[in-house]
C-alpha cells in the first residue's frame, strides 16, 4: 500500500472519529448508533496505520491489489451501514404507527367522555 492511499485512509478515518464524537457531544446521535461509527473509524484507521495487516488479507482473500481490498472493506462497511439504517427505519415506523394508534384511540375516547358529559348536563 502506498504512503499516499495510508494518509488519506488515517485522515479520513480521524476526520469520522472527529465527526461522531461531535454529534455525540450534541446529542444529535445516540450512544448505541455511535458505537458502529466508531468500530467503523478504527478499522479505517487500521487499515491506513498497519500496511502488513492488510497485506496478510489481500492476499489470502485473493485480491490482486491491496487497494482493492480497501475498497471492498469500504464497500462492506457501507453495507452494513445501509443494514443497521434499514432496520432503525423499520422499527421507527412500527413505532409511529403504534403512537397514531394509541393518540387515535385516546382523541376518539376524550370525545366519547365529553359527548356523555354533554348528554348528561
Amino acid at each position: 500500500m502506498n504512503s499516499q492511499l495510508q494518509g488519506t485512509l488515517i485522515a479520513v478515518g480521524v476526520v469520522l472519529l472527529l465527526i461522531v464524537t461531535a454529534l455525540l457531544a450534541k446529542k444529535r446521535v445516540p450512544v448505541r448508533y455511535s458505537i458502529f461509527w466508531y468500530f467503523a473509524s478504527a478499522v479505517i484507521i487500521l487499515v491506513g496505520a498497519v500496511p502488513n495487516f492488510i497485506g496478510i488479507f489481500t492476499k489470502l482473500l485473493g485480491f490482486e491489489t491491496t487497494s482493492n481490498l480497501v475498497i471492498g472493506i469500504i464497500v462492506g462497511l457501507l453495507l452494513l451501514i445501509t443494514l443497521l439504517l434499514t432496520v432503525i427505519v423499520s422499527d421507527q415506523r412500527r413505532k409511529i404507527a403504534t403512537l397514531t394508534q394509541e393518540i387515535s384511540i385516546n382523541k376518539s375516547s376524550e370525545k366519547d367522555i365529553k359527548e356523555q358529559e354533554n348528554n348528561n348536563v
